[in-house]
């Protein structure tokens, strides 16, 4: 073999370095893709889990907006009735009762005239009588 040169033996030391530098690279990036890998399924993972999650809140938002729903609707409901019942008592006039107006009759006598309205009392008796015996 010949005596190498300062260059030729330079030119050798260079193309070793590179060599390792280049195997060095090929590591790292062996190394790079791994994590990242690692990072894109853990992130893959987590959006996987918040979807999940995101799912089942959904699912509860809709169960509850549906009793709210409904809940609303019976009390709109209720209200109607009520402002209906109040319209109907205190708008709209009641036919007059005929037992409620004998029966203003009745105690406007017992005040004024007490005698009198005994007397009606015993003409009204078998009626009361009757109507007892209905009852039971």
């Amino acid at each position: 073999m010949e005596s190498l040169g300062i260059v030729e033996v330079v030119s050798l030391i260079a193309s070793l370095a590179s060599l390792i530098l280049a195997m060095v690279a090929i590591h790292a990036a062996r190394s790079s893709e791994k994590e990242v890998r690692d990072n894109f399924e853990k992130t893959q993972k987590m959006m996987v889990d918040y979807e999940s999650r995101i799912k089942d809140v959904l699912s509860e938002i809709d169960k509850k907006s549906a009793i709210i729903e409904k809940t609303v609707s019976e009390s709109q409901k209720d209200l109607m009735a009520t402002m209906t019942n109040i319209i109907n008592e205190t708008v709209i006039p009641k036919k007059e009762d005929m037992g409620e107006q004998f029966a203003m009759m009745f105690a406007q006598q017992l005040l004024t005239n007490p005698e009198q309205a005994s007397g009606m009392m015993g003409a009204l008796q078998p009626f009361i009588d009757m109507a007892q015996k209905e009852g039971k």
